[in-house]
């Protein structure tokens, strides 16, 4: 009967009333909807447009939020996106696109055929989609590929980088400051495969050694922070910084001849700097003083075998070996023995003059590359697949993460089947023997039930790890194998039943307890079940509330069927088994799903009493996940660890609705 009759629908006073109460709901719905929109649309953010806090990710409408995560999917972070685009960002969100002007400069579709065209070497350019605040880009998952097609396992992989790795989720591409002296181009496996990346990379993907740019971010602003200030010291007249060039040779006087040769000498890659035929006899002398005029020392120290010291040649790139870089930055450093005049850059600016003047039979006046033009004009033409990119690659990252680290599916799904039949047959088998035979004491242990919901588990972590610890399963073996023998011959001799029982249990503890430790030491009669799935099933094993809950409805069930069971001869088991059981699917089926949400999403226990990573479940490692990433794949991990949990509910609502009606039905 309903609460509200037809005719009481008729009165406005009550067609108001539910009027506002669906109202009220509608309400609530929204606010529940606008949070999970918000983590949803966060969850296929970066660090570019993380601060707009929207239901929907502007970037699929709006091209210009999508120029920004393009660059910063493409350079990774702002300091090499300076860099590689000689220009002031500072922010992601300040990011605008170049003017159309700038877009139809002829040298754009120069650069454009030179890129594609110019057989590059490969310290003249990284590539783009390598990594962006700890999420993997496109290459980056190629580099990882070929990883795992050229090794076996991570193991083999990290002998052959000479770093310890533990996961293919700590395979990234390795650093690749080419424009500082530091760098010593090695050639390990790492390295080799990210210059097959690169090969294989299409001309969009590359970003080229903006010498000029590295120049400006890494030496001149930092004493110069505002082109005013760089005025001022040199007498110029530049508008913006991206005018300062890196020349080719020497300046002829001043403070800017001061810098260059600092730079030069001290902190650019000897792989770019070239040295005139002039220079030949001082670094051949050079290195005969260093070594004393023993070629051999030379040839242990460079890996060459030169006949005399006149063979050594002038370095034209990437030193031979790392005895020769040092050798040649020494003879850089060493005004004496290298005058400025000898020197000279040479990197892609310098190549893209003389391939313009090349196609334009003249000489060109030298002007800084135009990266970001030719940035705006790839990204029009690859928006669609940059959209698709941007939108997937936190749940690919996610994906590969808990894939490649550990057995943390493997383990999930075994632990959530554990779980399931362990509480399938521990709790009805409690309420059964409760609603069954009615001991005098079922109140009593129904409240002791329902007293143990009073403690957190949290409480109970330690003692459980502990007890875990140091299981004691062989004084239980004895003690039941002791006590249960014990207590079938005792009922066959008459007295209380209680006091029987209390003997043999009395027997078995004994034996088990005190006795087994005493013959054969304390280390027999304790296990440690850490790094096991016991660990984690048997502590959430028997439930108060489910035993509570499953001997009331238990108690509910038609008697007459047990007694015509009964008559028929049917033994108790199968009376639980044919009738209880298969009268209780819907509240079985609660149960079920209450045991693999709370066996899905425990974590602190698995993280405490598991210490092996090999044994770790899922939730476990998207903890570990959220310490190394950026808040939105923290997101998106959220939404993939709901997703399992929500298709259960999706498919099992009737069950659940049954569970919840038939009870009170009944």
């Amino acid at each position: 009967m309903p609460i509200i009759s037809k005719i009481g629908r008729r009165n406005w006073k009550v067609t108001f009333v539910i009027g506002a109460i669906y109202a009220l709901l509608g309400i609530g719905a929204v606010t529940m909807i606008y949070p999970l929109l918000l983590m949803l649309s966060g969850s296929v953010k970066s660090d570019a447009d993380y601060q707009r806090i929207t239901p929907f990710p502007e970037y699929l409408w709006d091209d210009g939020i999508l120029w920004q995560k393009y660059i910063e999917s493409k350079y990774a972070t702002v300091p090499e996106a300076e860099r590689g685009q000689h220009t002031r960002i500072d922010l992601w969100r300040k990011l605008t696109p170049p003017a159309s002007a700038a877009v139809a400069d002829p040298l754009v579709a120069a650069y454009q055929r030179f890129r594609e065209q110019s057989d590059w070497p490969s310290y003249w350019f990284n590539v783009g989609e390598l990594q962006s605040q700890s999420v993997l880009g496109a290459n980056a998952r190629r580099f990882r590929s070929l990883a795992k097609e050229q090794y076996p396992d991570i193991a083999a992989y990290s002998e052959a980088v000479g770093v310890r790795y533990t996961s293919w989720s700590q395979a990234v591409p390795p650093a690749t400051p080419y424009a500082a002296r530091r760098f010593t181009f090695p050639d390990t496996a790492n390295y080799r495969l990210l210059n097959q990346v690169k090969r294989e990379s299409t001309p969009s993907d590359r970003i080229p050694i903006n010498l000029d740019g590295i120049y400006w971010y890494e030496f001149l602003r930092p004493q110069w922070a505002t082109i005013e200030q760089y005025n001022a010291a040199h007498g110029t007249a530049f508008r913006h910084y991206g005018q300062v060039l890196l020349t080719t040779t020497p300046p002829e006087s001043g403070q800017a001849r001061e810098d260059w040769e600092q730079y030069v000498r001290q902190d650019l890659n000897v792989a770019f700097i070239r040295f005139s035929p002039e220079a030949l006899p001082a670094l051949q002398e050079f290195v005969s003083r260093k070594y004393d005029g023993d070629i051999g020392q030379l040839n242990a120290a460079w890996g060459t075998n030169f006949g005399g010291f006149k063979d050594v040649p002038l370095p034209a790139g990437p030193p031979i070996s790392t005895g020769q870089g040092v050798d040649t930055s020494a003879f850089l450093k060493d005004p004496a023995a290298c005058p400025l005049a000898v020197l000279s850059v040479y990197g892609p600016r310098q190549a893209f003059e003389s391939f313009v003047a090349a196609e334009r039979g003249a000489p060109v006046a030298p002007a800084s590359l135009p990266i970001v033009a030719v940035d705006y004009v790839d990204f029009q033409q690859i928006k669609g697949s940059t959209r698709w990119e941007l939108f997937t690659r936190n749940y690919v990252h996610v994906l590969d993460y808990l894939l490649m680290n550990g057995n943390g599916l493997r383990n999930t799904v075994i632990y959530c089947l554990l779980t399931i039949v362990v509480t399938l047959t521990v709790n009805p088998l409690a309420a059964y023997a409760l609603s069954r035979y009615r001991p005098p004491s079922t109140y009593k242990v129904l409240l002791f039930c329902m007293c143990t919901m009073a403690f957190p588990g949290e409480v109970t972590m330690i003692p459980s790890f502990l007890l875990l610890k140091r299981f004691p399963l062989m004084s239980l073996a004895v003690a039941a194998m002791v006590g249960i023998p014990l207590a079938i011959a005792l009922a066959r001799l008459r007295g209380p039943d209680w006091i029987k029982g209390l003997i043999a249990g009395g027997v078995g503890l004994f034996a088990g307890f005190w006795l087994l430790p005493r013959l054969f030491g304390d280390g027999a009669a304790h296990v440690s079940l850490l790094n096991t799935f016991w660990a984690l099933v048997l502590p959430s094993a028997a439930n108060g509330f489910g035993i509570f809950l499953l001997k009331g409805f238990f108690d509910s069930l038609p008697q007459e069927l047990y007694e015509a069971a009964e008559i028929d001869g049917a033994g108790e088991f199968t009376k639980f088994w044919t009738i209880t059981m298969s009268l209780s699917k819907p509240i079985l089926a609660v149960m079920a799903l209450g045991a693999f949400t709370a066996a899905y999403s425990e974590f602190m226990m698995a993280l405490v009493i598991i210490p092996d990573p090999d044994m770790w479940t899922i939730m476990v490692w998207l903890f570990q996940l959220q310490g190394q990433v950026h808040p939105t794949v923290v997101y998106a991990s959220l939404v993939v660890a709901a997703v399992p949990t929500f298709l259960v509910f999706l498919f099992c609502q009737n069950l659940i609705m049954r569970g919840i009606v038939v009870p009170v039905e009944k």
